[in-house]
């Protein structure tokens, strides 16, 4: 049931572009009206760059405030507060306090809901929302239920003029959240702190559907359900490469569609290499890393230690296994030291980085090929400077993209409802957005123009007296706020083109099953194993000798002891690993056992319990079915 309601809900937001242009606005605004019906007030947690706004947040949630000030009302005890504040301290008191004013502005006349606006730096704020988590469960148990807040009561103003109440709410009450990382994110869900957001967010399909890519609405599901909105911003980067036409014309064979790693890209940088020596030096490789990275390979490591009680993916650290992902949408598993086109790919990799002035990080000699990284937009730049460009990479949706910017909503708020809607206006509705990330226009910044080919843009400047600090990551959709500064512009169309452009890495959104458990101590021992294997083939200074080790594992490949003895005989040194506080060595029947493990990709049979423990290969298998990505084509293995 989950899956299909799910289902239901992606499939409304897939049709939202459709639905755009139909008579579904007014809908929308009549749900909305409806459930604004009653005053509410929520706690709104975020993250700040500046100490000094997380402390006048602080002072403000107090209530003291500079309304309080205006209308000298503060207590005597209040008064002490704000005649200790430096100067800077009470113009921070102001701002963030305005910001405060200038969100409600517009939530209350929406929403008719009130916000109250909790800043704290990055260093302190994931301890601050545990903390207050846990703080409400105390009083749960205690037994305060959280009932909505909602009130239809009107009070008189200090000028006599009745206006709506908004009631008062716990200090530690989570209502809305930013998270920006995949192990808090899981963590929250586990703990059950997350409200599942699905069916808040289908009244507003429609209007996401316009603002939010749909890859990052269905990336952050877990086991069929949402738990949180990603915030739309700008993914990843292009890898180019720049070919010297002229150098390319004189070698008179075409390129397109090769890639470094191919056999014909390698005879034409040998050719350069060999051709213009000496004074007339050209090198066949421009890096400013010094490197040429095997972008298109998934590993099959998971990584136990950073976060406890976390299996992390780990698909760019080398492991044994693993699987080509270019242009892939469904992985396979294979053992990389036997893969043709893998092991292709590094003796190239290693040809390259190796052969002595093959490769230059001098931006200022001449090379046959430069390989960069960038925007969308540089790719019209080097073709108008006269460069052949292929693009190696395109911008990648992965988890750390997805997982980085998301606003979710308390388990223990006080309207699952209006706290929905809420994010839905932080990721839809530019005014509110640029509040939030730039304070109010002429007191914390000012809004400037410059002109480019004939077209005026507009960019936010901080003002002199600016003390509102905010990452633009950190305060909702990204495409929404103003650019920051005049060389900035574009950025925002620039990414936007890059976005359409992306592609999503196959694992994106990777949830293991409940009924399933990853088999630690054979993935430890791949892992410790691997890591070794990596420093040798690092240390392997020609594509002889990765060739060599291509030959002698596929003579070796029909075994498992046989592959186990190669493998350790080539790191020659002991390997051990760790698990639950015990070291252990790693001999050949241990390594046979792991590269067992790892080859598997379907289960014998069902397990259960104890013995229900699977290869990393297998995780993803199951939860490919689940989503789809792969169709069983025998039904009995899933």
């Amino acid at each position: 049931m989950k899956k299909k309601i799910l289902c239901l809900l992606l499939a409304v937001l897939m049709l939202a572009p459709l639905m755009a242009g139909c008579s579904q606005t007014g809908t929308i605004e009549s749900i909305n009206e409806e459930a604004s019906r009653f005053t509410n007030t929520l706690n709104v947690w975020l993250v700040t760059e500046s100490k000094l706004v997380a402390d006048a947040s602080a002072v403000i949630l107090k209530g003291i405030t500079p309304q309080k000030e205006e209308h000298k009302t503060l207590t005597d005890e209040e008064k002490a507060v704000v005649a200790a504040m430096t100067e800077e301290q009470k113009a921070a008191w102001y701002q963030v306090w305005e910001v405060s004013e200038g969100v409600n502005k517009l939530t209350k006349a929406k929403y008719k809901t009130k916000l109250n606006l909790k800043f704290y730096l990055e260093s302190d704020y994931y301890a601050a929302v545990e903390a207050a988590f846990k703080k409400h469960e105390e009083s749960i148990a205690a037994g305060n239920v959280t009932v909505e807040n909602k009130t239809e009561e009107t009070v008189l103003n200090e000028y006599g003029i009745p206006e709506l109440k908004y009631p008062s709410v716990a200090d530690y009450e989570v209502d809305i959240l930013f998270v920006g990382n995949y192990e808090k994110y899981n963590n929250y869900v586990k703990n059950k702190w997350l409200v599942d957001i699905r069916s808040h967010l289908s009244a507003a399909a429609v209007k996401l559907g316009s603002y939010v890519s749909l890859s990052y609405l269905t990336s952050a599901a877990v086991d069929g359900s949402v738990y949180a909105l990603p915030n739309n911003h700008g993914v990843g980067e292009y890898v180019y490469v720049l070919a010297d036409k002229k150098l390319l014309d004189s070698y008179n064979s075409d390129l397109t569609g090769a890639t470094l790693y191919d056999t014909a890209f390698r005879d034409y940088l040998d050719y350069v290499y060999a051709t213009y020596t000496d004074s007339n030096k050209v090198y066949p490789i421009y890096s400013e890393s010094g490197k040429i990275d095997l972008d298109y390979a998934h590993y099959w490591g998971y990584d136990f230690d950073t976060a406890a009680g976390l299996a992390v993916q780990n698909p760019g650290q080398f492991n044994i296994f693993g699987d080509n992902n270019y242009n892939k949408t469904e992985l396979g598993n294979t053992n990389l030291l036997t893969d043709a086109a893998y092991m292709k790919a590094l003796a190239n990799k290693t040809h390259y980085e190796k052969t002595e002035a093959y490769l230059t990080q001098d931006p200022d000699v001449p090379a046959a090929i430069r390989v960069v990284k960038g925007g969308w937009e540089m790719k019209a730049a080097y073709e108008a400077k006269g460069y052949e460009v292929m693009v190696m990479q395109y911008p990648t949706l992965n988890d750390d993209e997805v997982y980085s910017s998301m606003f979710a909503v308390g388990a223990y708020t006080v309207s699952d409802e209006r706290s929905a809607e809420i994010l839905t206006f932080l990721n839809t509705n530019a005014e509110v957005r640029n509040i939030l990330q730039y304070g109010i226009e002429n007191t914390n910044y000012t809004l400037e123009s410059v002109e480019i080919d004939g077209k005026t843009y507009s960019y936010a400047k901080p003002t002199r007296d600016n003390i509102y600090v905010m990452d633009v990551d950190k305060t909702g959709n990204v495409f929404l706020t103003y650019p920051s500064s005049a060389d900035e512009v574009l950025r925002w169309e620039y990414e936007k083109q890059q976005n359409l452009e992306m592609i999503k890495y196959p694992t994106l959104g990777l949830s293991f099953s409940s009924q399933y458990k990853i088999d630690e101590k054979n993935v430890r021992v791949m892992n410790a194993v691997s890591e070794k294997l990596a420093a040798v083939i690092a240390n392997m200074t020609t594509a002889a000798e990765v060739e060599a080790l291509y030959a002698n594992a596929c003579s070796n490949a029909a075994s498992d002891r046989y592959m186990a003895i190669m493998i350790l005989d080539y790191i020659g040194t002991e390997v051990t690993y760790t698990m639950n506080g015990e070291t252990h060595t790693v001999d050949a029947d241990a390594l046979r056992e792991a590269l067992k493990l790892m080859a598997q990709t379907t289960p014998d049979e069902p397990k259960t319990g104890e013995e229900a423990l699977q290869s990393p290969y297998y995780l993803y298998y199951d939860w490919a079915v689940r989503n789809e990505i792969i169709v069983v084509k025998n039904p009995g293995l899933a």
